[in-house]
């Protein structure tokens, strides 16, 4: 049986096991990580007792109540163990389109073993258990260029505490003045980096210059493409390659997979590909829009 739990009635440990224990984990779906993006405005799916879980989280317009994809969080959508029957899932998803759903992503292994209806959008991740001199061979010769000219620059990255000039710098993308995201955005950032689970690095010239601010998550075996910001006063084109590139060899010859979160922007799409990235298709759900 399926039962619908809100957050303030959750069992947290038996939720947690049940995550934690799933084929397709992932940080998003933490009780912790969803309670820092949107407090208790989320409820959960339940099998049985914990047997699968499924996280909603919502909010409300107009008096409107519907289901949201957080930012900051790529993928949810059904966590399981294996084994786990087409059945149980399409129970779930039938769940969730009682609802009004405005976005809900399912995770990649959803998206592989049941074909949820929604449509197809593209993550893109990197094996970094290979050697780093291994790893940078399978990049494209301009992405290989592009890391070769920015470590002649002699480019520095500094792991920071603060987020002080990410900030700066990231208020300075229109995108975010034309979507009035800025503060909602700084405020997720603020809090996620709070749970240690976020480093910060900051890229600087020989001169001292700062070129740009790279965001990383680490959670299990992988590590995620959390953010990045770029000095758009200094038109470099070699620091997005650079730090990603640095982010890879200081992680490479371990067990972990490095989570480029994806775009559908064809650009960044393409850019991310140059690393030698394989594709991943996770599927997001609608079914209406303001």
């Amino acid at each position: 049986m399926i039962k619908r739990i809100s957050r303030k009635n959750l069992d947290l440990e038996k939720y947690s096991t049940c995550l934690a224990s799933a084929i397709n984990y992932r940080i998003y779906a933490e009780y912790w990580y969803l309670d820092t993006l949107v407090g208790e405005n989320w409820a959960c799916y339940v099998w049985n007792d914990y047997e699968a879980i499924m996280p909603i989280c919502y909010a409300k317009k107009l008096g409107i109540k519907y289901i949201i994809q957080p930012i900051y969080c790529q993928q949810l959508g059904v966590f399981h163990a294996e084994n786990f029957s087409k059945e149980v899932f399409h129970q779930f998803e039938k769940k969730l389109h009682r609802n009004l759903v405005r976005s809900y992503h399912f995770n990649e292994e959803n998206t592989v073993m049941f074909s949820p209806k929604g449509k197809h959008r593209v993550n893109q991740v990197l094996d970094i258990s290979k050697s780093y001199d291994e790893t940078f061979t399978s990049y494209s010769r301009n992405r290989r260029n592009e890391v070769r000219k920015a470590k002649k620059s002699n480019y520095k990255v500094v792991k920071v505490d603060k987020l002080d000039n990410f900030f700066r710098i990231n208020a300075d993308y229109d995108y975010l003045k034309k979507d009035q995201l800025e503060h909602k955005l700084t405020q997720s950032i603020i809090n996620l980096v709070g749970l240690n689970i976020i480093n910060v690095f900051e890229i600087y010239t020989e001169d001292e210059v700062l070129l740009g601010c790279q965001l990383e998550m680490i959670s299990n075996n992988r590590i995620y493409n959390f953010a990045f910001a770029r000095n758009q006063s200094e038109k470099n084109q070699q620091c997005s390659a650079f730090i990603i590139d640095f982010l890879i060899e200081k992680s490479s010859d371990k067990n972990l997979l490095f989570d480029f979160e994806g775009s559908m922007v064809t650009s960044i799409n393409q850019f991310f590909k140059g690393f030698g990235t394989e594709e991943k298709n996770y599927t997001n759900y609608s079914n209406f829009s303001f």
